[in-house]
């Protein structure tokens, strides 16, 4: 067994990483005192592996009452297409939705492009705020073709994706962009956030297997309350002279930001 060569207040940060799952958010979280004490090291140190956690939002301060838990994000892996719902299960939490509207309506001739129908069809809008253990984590405005209009008849407090894949056409693989937006009013009453709250909001277009669009969404999350994982590696292409340039993601009718 090698010897912990990290510094002792990332080692004290450690192990109170790995206690935060004994608290609940609110609770009270030891002072720097009372951890330099029981992990025998200066009052110095223990601040440091305190500001640790409160750098990666685990913990917060209050001046002149102390540290308390936060409310722990939700993280979500980049490279994986699940739904809400199922991201929420993996991490021990309880997903549900609340409908907000549903509708029909003219769809417009970029929407009926992306859907892949008639430049003349309807497409059904749906926005829902999407919860975790009650708390709101995203609003999800969606729109989606008449292909898939069996959906109106499913229990949409569930999983979408799933409602998809009873009529046939469960969503396999998605493209579009991540961007950053403040909070408008009608956002933050949703979320229950302040306006101007930072949000991170997808714009994405997703297909079932046989490539047939099947949604466009924009799904506009609360920044504090989520974590993209990131996988990366380095193109290939990229090594040799004259290789070819990404083109960019934008789904053209939802390139403009709305939604």
């Amino acid at each position: 067994m090698t010897a912990d060569t990290r510094p002792a207040h990332a080692t004290i940060a450690q192990q109170l990483r790995d206690e935060l799952t004994d608290y609940t958010p609110g609770d009270q979280f030891p002072g720097d005192r009372e951890l330099a004490e029981r992990f025998q090291v200066s009052p110095m140190t223990a601040r440091q592996a305190v500001a640790t956690l409160v750098t990666e939002g685990r913990v917060y301060r209050v001046r002149g009452s102390g540290t308390y838990v936060a409310e722990q994000p939700v993280h979500r892996r980049m490279s994986r297409l699940l739904s809400f719902t199922e991201h929420m299960r993996r991490q021990g939490r309880i997903p549900s939705a609340v409908v907000v509207s549903m509708s029909e309506r003219d769809g417009s001739r970029d929407e009926n492009a992306d859907l892949d129908q008639p430049g003349d069809s309807s497409v059904i809008t749906l926005s829902r705020v999407l919860n975790g253990d009650g708390v709101p984590f995203a609003v999800e405005d969606a729109v989606l073709p008449l292909r898939c209009a069996a959906v109106r008849d499913a229990d949409l407090t569930g999983s979408l994706h799933a409602a998809l894949g009873e009529c046939g056409h469960r969503p396999v693989r998605s493209r579009g962009t991540m961007t950053a937006e403040a909070a408008a009013p009608e956002h933050a009453k949703l979320l229950d956030v302040a306006i101007g709250t930072a949000l991170m909001v997808q714009r994405l277009l997703l297909v079932d297997e046989h490539d047939v669009p099947v949604q466009l969404v924009v799904v506009r999350y609360v920044g504090e309350r989520i974590v993209f994982d990131i996988d990366q590696e380095r193109p290939a292409h990229l090594d040799r002279p004259g290789g070819p340039v990404d083109p960019p993601y934008a789904v053209r009718s939802l390139s403009s930001g709305g939604g």
